[in-house]
């Protein structure tokens, strides 16, 4: 149901009070007016009553007599003519009491026989309207009954004049009202008005509509400031609950991306003890020299894991990590174990190694973050290429740096990607071949992690012939010290 605006609920019901409240007052002043001209007429009526019976012309019972007839009007005085109208001038009769005219005085007599008949009857001292005049019936004697009358054209007249009057007063003022009330109420609803339509469209999902202070009456005004105070909570709320979904984003991937490191750094070691495992069981490790290799490999893969699970553990309790202690570290060692570990995990490759001269190459790091790093290159080769498609891996060094390249002739990395696939759980191209698709996207997001923590970087470009090359750039150990004692120097200046 469509309800009316504030402006019509304002207007119909004081235009109707107006209305009814000025009706009621016409016809009071019209009852009024009405009873007292009509008591001045009375009066008149009363001393023109007084009139001796004397100053009546006899009419002759023989003549016709015939309502208004201008011979039977006595001649009247000059003050009479001079003063009264027509209308105005009293007129008096005199009868029997059954109607038989006998004298009159005044004017023409303005009744039939007929009125005369029925006025004959009335009652003496009572007076009524008839006819258009207003009689005042009274005794003569016990046989004559005198009759006054005066006419009331001019009361009509000015009782019309009156109503007239009063109707267009009436609707003067109807319509001056209706007007103000229509411009004043429209002055009240046009604040609320525009309140409504910013409610409105905050309702409809504009957060940032803003309630203008109103300018109308008090009422008003206080509705639009406490809509908007309502209206900022209300914001506050909801960036407050975007905020907490945020968060819980946020937190949901923070777990995500822990759950995914964890189990990336759990399974290389793992990885690798299985590969031992493996050629155990194969009887690849028949040899006592190789077997001895393997269990040391073992056990430095078993301290590494127990290490990281550590960690992971005291991580979880109080949120700090172990503080990892650099020391020198040969990459050259290190390059060598990591060769072996690919060795055992993917046995059917072939995985070749090959040093610089001198073929040491030392560095400052921790040995098991750049095993690891060293180690995802080498499994990131062996994923994405194919399964006769060889793996070498090269250290060198030069001018204060160590180079250690990962090479394989595989499907290669796309220019286009070779900046993304850094990015943690970044997804390869699928026409990069992948043995193993059990990958979350970390290896090369956390090998490039290491590489920062080591003064390094890894980078990746196309190898001759085809397939990717994947460098691992670290400053010698004498370089790094240098470094950090030239850092220390300036930052102590």
């Amino acid at each position: 149901m469509r309800r009316l605006s504030l402006r019509w609920m304002l207007l119909i019901p004081i235009v109707t009070t107006i209305t009814f409240g000025f009706i009621a007052f016409a016809l009071f002043v019209d009852a009024s007016e009405r009873s007292q001209r009509l008591d001045e007429i009375d009066r008149e009526l009363s001393r023109a009553e007084l009139t001796p019976l004397s100053a009546f012309a006899p009419i002759d019972p023989n003549a016709p007599l015939e309502q208004g007839d201008p011979s039977s009007t006595p001649p009247l005085r000059p003050t009479d003519a001079a003063e009264l109208s027509d209308d105005a001038l009293p007129v008096q009769l005199v009868m029997t009491s059954g109607g038989e005219l006998l004298a009159q005085r005044g004017g023409v007599n303005p009744f039939s026989a007929e009125t005369l008949t029925q006025l004959a009857t009335e009652p003496f001292g009572s007076t009524l309207s008839t006819d258009g005049y207003r009689v005042l019936v009274s005794q003569e004697n016990d046989e004559l009954t005198r009759v006054t009358a005066l006419s009331l054209s001019s009361f009509d007249a000015a009782i019309t004049s009156l109503r007239q009057a009063l109707l267009v007063g009436g609707i003067v003022i109807v319509m001056l009202e209706a007007t103000i009330v229509w411009v004043v109420a429209g002055r009240l609803s046009r604040p609320l008005t525009e309140t409504t339509a910013a409610v409105s469209r905050i309702a409809a999902g504009e957060l940032n509509t803003v309630i203008k202070p109103s300018e109308g009456s008090r009422e008003i005004a206080e509705l639009t400031a406490d809509l908007g105070r309502m209206v900022d909570h209300l914001r506050a709320a909801i960036a407050a609950r975007e905020q907490s979904t945020s968060d819980a984003t946020q937190a949901r991937d923070d777990m995500r991306r822990l759950l995914a490191d964890v189990s990336h750094e759990i399974r290389t070691p793992l990885t690798a003890l299985k590969g031992y495992a493996d050629l155990y069981a194969q009887g690849m490790l028949a040899d006592s020299e190789a077997l001895d290799r393997a269990m040391s490999r073992v056990g430095d893969e078993s301290i590494r894991l127990n290490e990281l699970v550590t960690s992971m553990m005291r991580l979880a309790r109080d949120d700090s990590p172990l503080a990892a202690e650099h020391e020198e570290v040969d990459l050259a060692v290190l390059t060598s174990n990591v060769v072996d570990d690919l060795r055992a995990a993917f046995p059917e490759r072939t995985i070749e190694a090959h040093f610089g001269n001198p073929p040491s190459a030392r560095v400052s790091g921790t040995p098991g973050r750049l095993h690891q790093a060293l180690l995802n290159l080498g499994a990131n080769a062996c994923s994405h290429t194919p399964p006769t498609s060889p793996v070498s891996i090269t250290v060198a060094q030069a001018n204060d740096i160590v180079l250690v390249s990962v090479v394989d002739h595989g499907p290669g990395v796309p220019l286009a990607e070779r900046e993304k696939i850094f990015l943690p759980f970044y997804r390869s191209d699928p026409s990069r071949t992948r043995l193993h698709h059990d990958g979350a996207g970390l290896g090369l997001a956390v090998t490039q992690q290491i590489a920062a923590e080591h003064r390094g970087f890894v980078s990746v470009h196309e190898t001759a012939g085809g397939g990717a090359t994947f460098e691992l750039e670290l400053p010698l150990a004498e370089a790094d010290a240098d470094a950090d004692a030239d850092a220390d120097a300036s930052h102590a200046r």
